[in-house]
């Protein structure tokens, strides 16, 4: 009988305790959210119905109605949805009816998904509920006929026939402001598709939508049914490559504005403009925002006219790309953009002219009465449709605040804007402003969950190793007791296996996750395959992918998943194995950059440190520290990497 040895006995125990080590690692940082996981999505939608007057009208005849929409959602409550459509309204009166009445619609739209608000965000649900209201036109003509088929009220023909008061829209047609308010009920079916039922009012900005005058303006409602379908990651441009975080943006600028219409340009016809704005950024290179504008304009043309007073309000919704970004990649760093844009819009004028031979001529006025010239806009504005066209180049003055300077060509739906009407062009408003931007930094606040550290697993045998040597004694010994099981496990320990550990960081270039090679940062795999050539066969591999702080959530997101998948596929690739590789996705490596601070030779870096560790809002933090101390960026690329752990056993 051997004799009890303390030094085996302990490490019996450690056996005994290895596999709960080994086996019970924590996982890492779990991030718990302040904000839920839903990712912003384009997505396109069409829709057909019925559409029914609630004006001046006695009866009503139902008519048929489409909508083509183009929509952004920008978190799982708020989203923007643009309308372009055409319908057709119909309506009875004591003795006269509506023989024609059609219209083209546009409008912006903001949507709020009312369960989502009541209930929270859950991305397995199917139904949703969503109020939404906006602003927007109404290019409408109308024809009323008597019961005798007279002809008793005609507008936004492009004749003018039996009086018929033409207007500044398509074909002629008169213009009005409208304010759409309604309901929509959606049913995802796919994670892309879903179909929807719309009930939407419609006020409108003018009492002859009908072809009668009462006092009170008419209202149109349509009941429809569509189809969603939502682009998601379908496109690069949809894809997360944002520098921080996804931010909304307000903006004011103002400078001179200036008429190319039927006019002879002149310097002193420059007058001025100035609008605020609000918009979103939902990547690095691509931006929505809408403006509000007030402005003057001039002209005159010698020997013909003088436009003498001109001034109009302004709003319209735009989408912009930053080219410089997009050829030459994002650098956070990097100072200059240059944005090109091109949006929808409405203006609304009055104007008045003084041609040479003393007439006078106004339009969109409201006490106009000489020559019925008053529009549908705010008191008696002529209302048109606008296409903004421009540039805008922007500095970035801080991680808050951008100056930019913009020039904009605003094509107008009327030839009309000086007072003169050529009869083949349009007219044409430029701009040249200057201006200032805010971000507001608010959209990826997160806290992170204390977590025990992770245990390095000790060399040690297996569970199933210390069964298998207490069933050969229990096969060997005609008589099992404690003292036989005890010298089997100690037989066990002094012929059990080695477990070898080898690990690296494989380090990638910022914002990039491919073209790995042999040549990369690989001692791990190199220590594996010697080991291997030594009779070691590989028994675990553990690839975790980390992102530098630096970027977005969502960004560091993909990048950490995209960086331990292809750090996984160059270790199968070079060990040649088929044992089944564990990958974690880190996110972004806040821990990390603590401890490279802390060992970094930064004035101040313990404050530092601990400044991060304790921020509630770690990415404004960072901006904020990195801007005063710049040696932080030297510390981050390290931290752009997968680390791989490969076990091997003799």
């Amino acid at each position: 009988m051997n004799k009890f040895n303390f030094t085996k006995f302990f490490i019996i125990i450690a056996i005994m305790l290895c596999p709960t080590m080994f086996y019970g690692q924590s996982k890492g940082n779990v991030e718990k959210m302040t904000f839920n996981d839903f990712e912003h999505y384009l997505y396109v939608s069409g829709d057909l119905g019925l559409g029914i007057l609630s004006a001046d009208n006695i009866g009503n005849s139902i008519k048929m109605n489409g909508h083509l929409g183009l929509g952004f959602q920008f978190d799982n409550i708020l989203g923007a949805k643009l309308n372009l459509g055409y319908g057709g309204l119909n309506g009875k009166y004591n003795n006269a009816k509506i023989s024609k009445l059609n219209y083209f619609e546009s409008s912006l739209n903001l949507t709020i998904n009312f369960v989502d608000i009541i209930l929270g965000y859950d991305p397995d649900r199917k139904i949703s509920v969503s109020p939404h209201f906006g602003i927007g036109q109404i290019q409408y003509r109308t024809e009323v006929q008597d019961n005798e088929g007279n002809t008793t009220f005609r507008t936004g023909f492009n004749d003018n026939k039996d009086g018929n008061v033409m207007g500044d829209g398509i074909g002629r047609r008169r213009v009005v402001a409208s304010l759409p308010m309604g309901l929509e009920v959606n049913y995802d079916f796919t994670k892309n598709w879903s179909a929807f039922i719309d009930i939407t009012a419609t006020y409108t900005d003018t009492d002859a939508l009908d072809g009668f005058v009462s006092g009170t303006n008419d209202w149109f409602t349509t009941a429809n049914i569509g189809a969603t379908y939502k682009l998601r990651d379908k496109a690069n441009i949809f894809k997360h490559y944002n520098e921080y975080c996804n931010h909304w943006f307000a903006s004011i600028e103002g400078g001179a504005s200036f008429l190319f219409g039927d006019n002879n340009f002149n310097f002193n016809d420059i007058k001025g403009n100035g609008n605020i704005g609000i918009g979103y950024n939902f990547s690095n290179h691509y931006r929505i925002y809408t403006k509000l504008g007030y402005g003057i304009y001039a002209a005159n043309q010698a020997s013909n006219f003088t436009l003498k007073y001109a001034d109009y309000y302004e709003v319209n919704i735009n989408i912009a790309a930053d080219i410089v970004g997009m050829i030459f990649g994002y650098n956070e760093t990097r100072r200059i953009a240059l944005y090109p844009h091109i949006g929808i819009g409405q203006m609304q004028y009055k104007s008045t002219t003084v041609f040479d031979n003393g007439k006078v001529v106004q339009y969109g006025y409201r006490n106009d009465a000489e020559y019925n010239n008053k529009g549908g806009g705010i008191f008696g504005r002529r209302v048109v449709m606008t296409v903004p066209l421009g540039a805008e180049f922007t500095y970035k003055i801080n991680s808050n605040y951008e100056a930019f300077f913009d020039a904009t060509i605003l094509y107008a739906s009327s030839d009309i804007l000086d007072g003169v009407t050529s009869g083949n062009s349009r007219d044409m408003r430029s701009t040249l402003n200057a201006g200032f931007r805010y971000k507001f930094n608010n959209s990826c606040y997160r806290v992170e969950e204390e977590t025990a550290p992770v245990q390095e697993a000790p060399e040690c045998i297996t569970p199933e190793e210390i069964k298998e040597a207490i069933k050969k004694a229990i096969e060997d010994q005609e008589a099992v007791t404690a003292e036989t099981i005890r010298e089997a496990i100690e037989n066990a320990i002094e012929d059990s296996v080695i477990y070898n550990q080898n690990f690296t960081n494989i380090v990638f270039p910022i914002s990039k996750s491919e073209k790995l090679d042999s040549q990369t940062n690989i001692d791990a795999i190199n220590r594996a395959s010697q080991e291997m050539k030594q009779g070691s066969a590989v028994n675990k591999i553990i690839v975790e992918g980390y992102a530098s702080p630096d970027g977005s959530k969502e960004l560091n997101d993909r990048l950490a998943e995209e960086r331990a998948k292809e750090a996984a596929e160059l270790v199968k690739r070079e060990l040649g194995t088929n044992v089944e590789i564990e990958i974690n996705s880190k996110g972004a490596d806040w821990d990390g950059l603590i401890k490279a601070i802390e060992g970094s030779d930064l004035e101040n870096k313990n404050e530092i440190a601990n400044e991060i560790r304790t921020s509630s809002n770690r990415e404004q933090t960072l901006r904020k520290l990195m801007a005063e101390y710049p040696q932080i960026k030297d510390l981050l690329p390290q931290l752009r990497r997968a680390g791989v752990t490969i076990t091997t056993v003799k």
